[in-house]
């Protein structure tokens, strides 16, 4: 599509994908305009030549439109948007336009965990191909901003959220992969099949030349077995060998290929669903040609990212662990099963409704010293983890009095886990915000000893 004078809305500024996307399509001469929810952002300043409305999506958003651009942060159902479609205006997420401006390859992550930890350890491993490789998208840095000046041989890895698939059309990865789903974002979707269909569209236009990965230990996913699909499928698995990537011994293994991987010893980071992460990153960075002595030394050098099951220090034998990406009870379960010994939880957040089923059985059957809870959501936690029987239960009002009760029952060889099951909205901008917290109120206990 030819951008110059065509008139396109932005729907949702935000904070980093709106601007982005805004500055792309200035440079190509079209006419924006741009609609925000809110009362007021603090990017309005920095923005010339735009017409913005606040406090609302009038019709104005596809009245006389060529093209609407919808930020993930914007629900693809709500009533403009119905409007818009019906009258006949296309309506792309920002994945989809960078897609389509840019003659990159793309391999495509999504999954309701351990996105962000495949894709930069994707992107690791794939620049020892000599190409150029860029990470992008749901991991924090918009596609748009990345992708469009890349040539034909160069790599995307491209981290996508439901919400960014929602609204895809010709969005065709190379590789794409599903890592995992369980219930998140139950609040936008309304409901799982909604959520594993959002997901699934990773895959839609690929074709038979094109590869699709898939977790055979993830009931969800597992169900794409019996689809047909156009792409070959590749399966990993830390329980099953089967046609893909798997674990034999202690040795990570394509099937695919028939040759060994990394040693699971070569694995720093903790947590069996790391062994998982690297297990499917190493897998397609072979495919993709990354020799084994490459794989083995990135492997060994990843210490893992900020925020998800982060060793943020020790102090008297006491290591403190900041898992504050951990926004949804299935990955603070993953988190506390990835550690040996006892260990004190600190959990709470925004209440989305999710289910805690599963989050109160680990609480109670993984040698979990005491149950620190906080936030929005802490007494439905209280009386999930209640109704089975445990008691080391304490609700406090804040993050930091969390960290010193958490401190005080805490002994030689524990564990301090910050893994709040839930996302950050409460009471934070953003699980960056919130761990970073953690990590300076840990620090004041150090400095303060």
């Amino acid at each position: 599509m030819e951008l110059s004078g065509k008139k396109i809305s932005v729907l949702g500024l935000g904070e980093r994908t709106g601007p982005a996307v805004i500055n792309f399509l200035q440079e190509k001469g079209a006419k924006v305009f741009v609609s925000e929810a809110s009362t007021s952002s603090p990017f309005q300043g920095h923005l010339s030549g735009v017409e913005i409305e606040f406090g609302g999506h009038s019709e104005k958003v596809f009245k006389e439109k060529d093209l609407i651009i919808v930020s993930p942060g914007v629900p693809a159902d709500i009533p403009i948007l119905k409007k818009a479609s019906l009258a006949g205006v296309p309506i792309w997420s920002e994945v989809e336009l960078a897609f389509r401006f840019s003659q990159a390859r793309f391999i495509a992550v999504t999954g309701t965990n351990g996105k962000s930890t495949v894709a930069s350890l994707l992107g690791r491993y794939l620049r020892n191909l000599g190409k150029k490789v860029v990470v992008a998208g749901n991991i924090g840095v918009p596609l748009i901003s990345k992708v469009t000046d890349l040539e034909k041989d160069d790599l995307v890895v491209a981290e996508v959220s439901s919400f960014q698939l929602e609204l895809t059309e010709k969005f065709q990865p190379e590789i794409a992969v599903i890592l995992n789903v369980a219930p998140d974002h139950l609040n936008r979707h309304k409901n799982m099949e909604n959520y594993f269909q959002a997901k699934k569209k990773i895959y839609q236009n690929q074709g038979e030349k094109h590869f699709l990965v898939l977790n055979y230990d993830n009931p969800w996913t597992r169900e794409i077995e019996k689809e047909k699909t156009k792409p070959t499928k590749i399966w990993y698995s830390l329980e099953k060998e089967v046609r893909g990537f798997c674990l034999k011994d202690d040795v990570l293994f394509s099937t695919f290929q028939n040759q060994p991987l990394v040693n699971k010893k070569d694995i720093l980071v903790p947590g069996k669903h790391n062994i998982s992460n690297v297990l499917v990153a190493t897998g397609i960075s072979a495919l993709l040609g990354v020799g084994q002595r490459d794989l083995i030394r990135e492997t060994r050098s990843f210490k893992g990212l900020p925020h998800t099951m982060e060793l943020i220090g020790e102090i008297h034998g006491v290591r403190f662990i900041n898992d504050s990406k951990g926004t949804n009870p299935e990955a603070t379960v993953s988190a506390i099963k990835g550690l040996k010994g006892p260990k004190i939880l600190i959990s709470g957040g925004q209440d989305r409704g999710l289910d805690l089923t599963g989050l109160a059985q680990a609480v109670v059957n993984e040698n979990i010293k005491a149950l620190i809870i906080t936030g929005e959501n802490q007494w439905k936690i209280y009386e999930a983890v209640k109704s089975l029987g445990y008691t080391e239960i304490f609700t406090v009002e804040n993050l930091q009095k969390a960290v010193t009760l958490a401190w005080g029952k805490a002994g030689k060889g524990d564990w301090v886990v910050f893994s709040p099951g839930a996302a950050s909205w409460d009471q934070y901008r953003d699980f960056a915000e919130r761990g970073n917290l953690f990590r300076k109120l840990v620090g004041e206990l150090e400095g303060g000893e």
